[in-house]
């Protein structure tokens, strides 16, 4: 593969128009978004992160009827991690002011903006929220592999950060049981197939045709069929009941995740048998896309999502 320019060159390289030609999902075109997405980390995980989150930021923003309080990308910082959580209290002048620790904020230093998540006792609430304002600081980060070493992933403060009250995304636990969550959910998933077809692409390509060889990338090549045919459907399925009335919005979103997470633990597997050490030790491209959809793919929570779809339809 062509090395990549560094993210951030890429970033300043794709003008904001190009972002608003990637459809809201739910509207009759999720086959493109899922597309769209599966090009993006085809190309570039790292790329593909950023861009994901931006996009779902967009889609969030527009289901709960408010436009962008900020210019530039966007973020959604929603992971929790014990004892790094966000705490949200109105002041008297009716404002919300934030206090707390994120842990895992991607894009910390290359964002202008991100939907937080805060907590008001039990509640979660989700707020529109500048990273330039006063309180808000990027902490040191011990990220210690290189896997999106280049996405500025780590802890971010907030120090009591005062948002106005047009900050406040929808209602109690809005972000969490909205439709659009779970239709979201599978943003991702597409990002990790993309990655696992830049393998397949490169798998495709090689020079070494012995039988065991061709038999790897043949069963790679029938693996990428599947991510696709998987994700089309999902779309269809979505476009097809955007409000979820017949709840299987999150049933749906937690079987593509695993189908796609076990075919790219496959593919990942069949392309260092088919290639053996050659493209992973000398082909920077290859090696940071494998590197990255390793970590990447961490965010399938594996058998808790399957104890829940078990449960579902039992």
């Amino acid at each position: 593969m062509q090395p990549m320019p560094p993210l951030e060159d890429l970033l300043r390289s794709m003008p904001q128009t190009a972002w608003s030609d990637v459809p809201l999902p739910g509207g009759g075109s999720t086959g493109e978004r899922h597309r769209a997405l599966l090009a993006f980390g085809r190309t570039d995980l790292s790329f593909a992160r950023i861009a994901e989150a931006h996009l779902d930021a967009v889609s969030i923003l527009e289901a709960a009827g408010h436009d962008p309080r900020h210019r530039g990308l966007y973020g959604v910082w929603a992971s929790e991690a014990p004892g790094a959580t966000v705490s949200a209290r109105m002041t008297a002048t009716g404002d919300w002011q934030l206090d707390g620790l994120k842990q895992y904020c991607s894009g910390s230093t290359l964002l202008s903006a991100a939907l937080v998540t805060a907590h008001v006792d039990e509640a979660v609430l989700l707020f529109d929220v500048g990273l330039s304002q006063a309180g808000v600081r990027v902490e040191a980060s011990n990220w210690q592999t290189s896997a999106f070493a280049d996405t500025a992933t780590g802890p971010v403060s907030f120090e009591a950060v005062v948002v106005p009250p047009g900050a406040l995304l929808g209602g109690t636990h809005w972000y969490l049981t909205r439709p659009g969550f779970w239709h979201g959910a599978l943003g991702p998933a597409a990002c990790w197939a993309g990655g696992a077809l830049s393998l397949v692409d490169a798998a495709t390509q090689l020079k070494r045709r012995d039988a065991h060889a061709r038999a790897h990338v043949g069963a790679m090549q029938a693996s990428a069929w599947a991510l696709r045919a998987w994700l089309d459907t999902a779309a269809a399925e979505i476009d097809a009941d955007p409000d979820d009335i017949q709840g299987t919005a999150r049933v749906r979103a937690l079987t593509v995740r695993h189908l796609i997470e076990r075919t790219c633990v496959d593919i990942m597997d069949r392309f260092g048998r088919a290639s053996g050490p050659q493209l992973l030790a000398y082909d920077g491209q290859i090696a940071r896309q494998y590197a990255a959809l390793t970590l990447y793919l961490r965010q399938c929570h594996a058998e808790r999502d399957l104890e829940i779809i078990a449960a579902a339809l039992s």
